[in-house]
């Protein structure tokens, strides 16, 4: 699935980005200074049923591409029926439609060289469809029956459910993982859909009744955007081809779920998970912010500087000087209702103290130390020179404009990204930093505690949980 500027900030739950990119981490890259660069723009359509399109043509390829984003994520999913979501993405594609049977779809798709993927995700489901220009017709009409009719063949629902249930039964087989999405989800606490985690009873309880009520109450076009790419004759032929598959598609009336605050609202909360691994994993994670707080600018800068490449803080500090962690960094992941800031390290277990003393000094200093010009200008021209790689192909321009609205980003909020980044100054960064708070984290570790050379609990009282 093709990552972008805003996925990455929805996302956060899935991916390491301890280091933004490689080209953002690089020492070099600060030697050419800040890119100047204006993102392209390209045309809006909006349909009488409330459907946005977002359409840019390019005639270099006999190709077509289609990407769909539907508010109808993870964190939509109904208390009793977590997973719902991520059950139900699947089988948009797998199982079946009211007009072609699974199998067809996958043989038809084979003969025309075509793909089509479908995922959930935390505020969203996705759908992508790529098919060569000539084989439009019967490419779109598959996709448009995928988003409007799925049939969840009984038999293909059973097959994803047992593939979820075995991603649940092979959870923990990563512990830098594992203690990344149990942080998050002490974190947020079991009231807030941002912190939960599939279970293998609230899989089960899922039927077909519920997916296909599920798809009724969010899939509409009125609460959709499509991101439209390919080999067109002009946007008014896109758009006849969008109108004839989607026009008379109903709108109707969505709920968004409410999102509590996060369980977290002070102090540090220690946990531990003891277990016979090979090194330690730490995660610490405390409140960020809305996706659209005006504060995310100067927390990306700020992020950056304390963890997010070769040349940051806590590389520097935790690594390169120290040599105590295999990896060490920051980041911070912003959610339509609200966020979060995580530090994550892997160490040794005979050294995770270290580790841990220095992360948590780090984290201090970044609201009290201040930004030298040297850090401020490696960091905006690290943060700003990927940025025109979001717009790097057509589509991807198509997907950048069309996630600009579906995030909730006010217009203009792409063009004016480079020069709000580049207006960040030192006094802002540090300002910044009164959010990495050491003192009102939550602080999770997993490790052998009989190889630990100081015990967890001189960083305050722990709370040792099972693995589960």
């Amino acid at each position: 699935m093709k990552k972008n500027i805003f996925t990455l900030a929805t996302t956060g739950f899935m991916i390491n980005l301890a280091v933004s990119t490689a080209l953002a981490a690089h020492p070099e890259l600060a030697k050419f200074g800040q890119i100047k660069f204006d993102a392209p723009d390209a045309p809006r359509y909006a349909l009488a049923n409330g459907l946005v399109v977002y359409i840019v043509k390019d005639n270099t390829l006999p190709v077509v591409h289609f990407s769909a984003y539907i508010k109808a994520g993870s964190a939509y999913d109904p208390a009793a029926k977590i997973g719902l979501a991520q059950l139900t993405a699947p089988l948009l594609r797998d199982g079946g439609t009211a007009k072609y049977k699974a199998e067809d779809i996958d043989k038809t798709l084979e003969y025309l060289g075509a793909t089509l993927d479908t995922g959930a995700y935390t505020e969203e489901t996705q759908a992508e469809m790529t098919a060569l220009r000539k084989d439009l017709d019967k490419a779109l009409d598959i996709y448009a029956d995928v988003l409007r009719n799925p049939a969840f063949e009984e038999e293909k629902v059973k097959i994803a459910r047992d593939e979820v249930l075995e991603l649940i039964r092979r959870r923990n087989d990563s512990p830098a993982k594992a203690a990344g999405r149990e942080a998050r989800r002490r974190f947020f606490g079991p009231a807030n859909p941002y912190g939960w985690r599939n279970e293998e009873a609230t899989i089960n309880a899922i039927t077909r009744a519920d997916l296909a009520a599920f798809h009724a109450a969010h899939f509409r076009p009125n609460n959709m955007i499509l991101a439209v790419s390919g080999d067109f004759t002009s946007d008014e032929e896109a758009l006849a081809k969008i109108k004839e598959k989607f026009g008379d598609w109903q709108p109707a009336e969505v709920i968004k779920p409410a999102v509590p605050a996060p369980d977290h609202q002070g102090g540090r909360q220690i946990y531990l998970v003891d277990k016979d691994v090979a090194q330690a994993s730490i995660v610490i994670v405390q409140k960020g912010v809305r996706r659209t707080d005006p504060a995310n600018d100067a927390i990306t800068v700020l992020s950056d500087i304390l963890g997010g490449g070769f040349q940051s803080r806590l590389f520097a500090e935790v690594r390169t000087k120290r040599g105590l962690a295999y990896s060490v960094g920051s980041y911070g992941a912003s959610l339509r209702e609200g966020g979060f800031l995580i530090t994550s390290c892997g160490t040794k277990n005979e050294t995770y103290s270290q580790a841990l003393s220095e992360m948590l000094k780090q984290l201090g200093l970044v609201g009290s130390a201040p930004v030298t010009p040297e850090e401020l200008e490696r960091s905006k021209g690290s943060t700003i020179n990927p940025f025109v790689f979001k717009f790097s192909t057509p589509h991807k321009l198509a997907v950048e404009r069309a996630l600009e609205e579906y995030y909730g980003y006010e217009k203009g909020h792409l063009d004016n990204y480079v020069k709000a980044i580049s207006a960040v100054d030192a006094a802002a960064a540090q300002a910044a930093g009164k959010l990495f708070d050491p003192s009102s984290a939550v602080i999770y570790v997993i490790g052998n505690s009989k190889k630990f050379d100081r015990p967890l609990s001189e960083f305050g009282p722990v709370t040792e949980l099972k693995e589960d």
